[in-house]
């Protein structure tokens, strides 16, 4: 199943709700990911822009859009950013396949060669 980190930064409202009463979110984050099959890998508590960030499989990006959309509307948190996560296994599968594929790219280097010949700058 796909993997996907996600930063959330957490309402004001919802940071003083936990000062006063702790609650385990990475449990509740974990039953919306779970009711759209997946599962959580990873929680931490961080400092910076985020207050927390997550590492949890679902089997589409749709899920994923999905348990974002559900954990957002609630109110509690005001933003996510999500990154796909490709194993190193996948990664090297994509490099073998991209460099195996004859697409007729060119980079803009490759389609201005010659250019200054014909009275470009160069």
């Amino acid at each position: 199943m796909p993997l996907f980190l996600t930063e959330t930064k957490f309402s004001e409202e919802s940071l003083q709700a936990l000062t006063h009463r702790p609650s385990d979110r990475r449990e509740e984050a974990a039953k919306v990911i779970e009711a759209y099959g997946g599962s959580m890998q990873d929680f931490y508590w961080v400092f910076g822009d985020a207050d927390a960030i997550f590492i949890f499989e679902a089997p589409d990006s749709t899920a994923a859009m999905s348990i974002l959309l559900t954990l957002s509307t609630a109110g509690a948190v005001t933003s996510h950013k999500t990154t796909a996560l490709l194993s190193n296994d996948d990664a090297m599968d994509a490099m073998k396949l991209a460099g195996s594929k004859e697409t007729g790219y060119r980079t803009p280097r490759d389609e201005w060669r010659g250019w200054e010949d014909h009275g470009g700058e160069g």
